[in-house]
Order: C-alpha cells, then structure tokens, then sequence
C-alpha cells in the first residue's frame, strides 16, 4: 500500500442534503476485471469533520526530515508502517547510544504519527532501539511525546519544529531512566516463576500474541542463564518486526514495555 499516494477531503451528502462529514480519499490503482487495465480511483479511507485539517503523510515524512536536519543528532530512516489509515516514520540516531550490557547497545528513536480517518493526531513520541536487531522499544509513561499544533495556513510552524527539535535534543533524562530499567532487567533472572510474574504485568496482552512472544523466546534461549532482558527482546522481536504489523501492533509494544518498565522502577 502506497503511504504516499495523492490524498484529497470531498464533502459528504445525503440525498441532496449537505453534511457536516468530509470523506478523505486516497487514490488507487485498480485493476479492471475485464481488461484488466489499471486504472487510478479514489477509495474512501476515512470521514471526518469539515473542521479536520488533512496532512498528506509525503507532508509528515518531510515535515521529520526538516527536523532531523536541525537537531544536534544524527538520524536515519528505520521504519515506515502505513494501514490505508494510519501512518508512522520511524527514524534512528546510531551516533548517540548506551550499553544495557557489554556488547548490547541501544540508541534513540523518533517516531512521528499521522491518520487520515482522525484516529491519531500529528504527533511525535521518543523511543529506544536496540542497535543488535533495531528493535523498537515504545514507551508511553517514559519517553516524551510531541503533537503538532497547525492550520491550514501552516503559520507558525517553523517555531514548532524548532519546539520539536529542542524535545528531541534535550531528552537525555527520560532516556537515562528508560536504560536504568533495562540495566535493571538484565540482572533480574528469568525462570518460570519470573514468566508468570511477567504474564500478570500484562494480563490484557491477547494470547496469540503472547503465544508468538514466548514461542520466539524458547527457540532463541536454550540455557539456564538468561534474563529479563532475553525475554523483553522476544516481545519486542514480534511486535517490531511483525510482518503484518497493525496499529497493535505498536500499542502491545508500549503496553509491555511500561508494564516491565515499571515494575524496574
């Protein structure tokens, strides 16, 4: 699916009558049955207000960009995910990191969020990334978060990325806090008894999900001396990494990592 596709707000009506709703569409190559030409339609992806401001996602990945360029860090494209609906860039900072132990280093992450149905505002969130297998390590209650105050007019936005910029470059605390906890992990021993402790940190993780998560764990660890931190790598090696990613997908990632955080602190 093409995160980058034209995008366009129609106003809805209803047998005649004009609607508060705009419908956003996207456009969409199609395949006709019979000839099969393709052809380019547009496809409904979401209904909104006629108030709701509708950023293109090309927009959001340019709009990162620009703030990339202005920080102090150096960054790197890492992921991007798009549902038709919802869209993030992820990007890495390999210049800045920290060891959680020797020879397992994590760096910084930024993740910038966009919808085209109303469901997720423009925003950013920090986040970690284990440098070894780049997974993604989101946090919600640790690591700032930033959301985009704009119009139509796009007034003013040179000051928000430059407020951007400066969360960005000065997040060293969270980052600090976020690695204690990670340290912390490494040397919490993890046998069956710390499994079923883990497990109602997170009773509201699906059991597909945990499934998936457990079963990557017992084939990667096969010794007795392993750690927290060997299993919270499984879980973020499924969620990451998932090669049918969901918004989920993302959320899971959080919900575990807060939970495992937490019980750190």
């Amino acid at each position: 699916m093409n995160a980058y596709a034209p995008i366009r707000k129609v106003p809805l009506d209803y047998n005649g009558i004009a609607s508060s709703a705009f419908a956003v569409q996207m456009e969409k190559e199609v395949k006709d049955k019979e000839t099969e030409l393709l052809t380019n339609k547009w496809k409904e992806v979401g209904v909104v207000g006629n108030k709701y401001l509708l950023i293109p996602n090309t927009e959001v990945k340019d709009l990162a960009d620009d703030i990339a360029d202005q920080s102090k860090l150096d960054w790197e494209p890492l992921k991007t995910f798009f549902d038709g609906r919802r869209y993030f860039y992820g990007m890495q900072c390999r210049t800045t990191t920290e060891a959680v132990k020797v020879g397992d280093d994590v760096g910084i992450g930024i993740g910038f969020w966009n919808s085209y149905d109303g469901s997720t505002a423009l925003s950013f969130r920090l986040f970690l990334v284990r440098l070894a297998c780049t997974n993604g390590m989101i946090s919600k209650d640790t690591f700032q978060s930033f959301r985009f105050k704009h119009d139509s007019s796009s007034e003013g936005y040179e000051e928000e990325i430059m407020k951007a910029v400066n969360t960005i470059d000065n997040c060293s605390s969270d980052i600090d806090t976020a690695i204690s906890g990670l340290r912390k992990m490494v040397n919490t021993t993890f046998d069956i008894d710390e499994m079923k402790k883990v497990r109602t940190l997170i009773p509201a993780l699906p059991v597909t999900t945990w499934g998936k998560i457990t079963d990557n764990y017992l084939n990667k660890y096969h010794n007795d001396d392993v750690s927290l931190w060997e299993f919270y790598n499984s879980c973020t090696d499924i969620l990451w990494h998932d090669k049918k990613p969901t918004v989920a997908s993302f959320q899971h990632n959080a919900y575990i990592t807060d939970a495992l955080l937490g019980a750190m602190a």
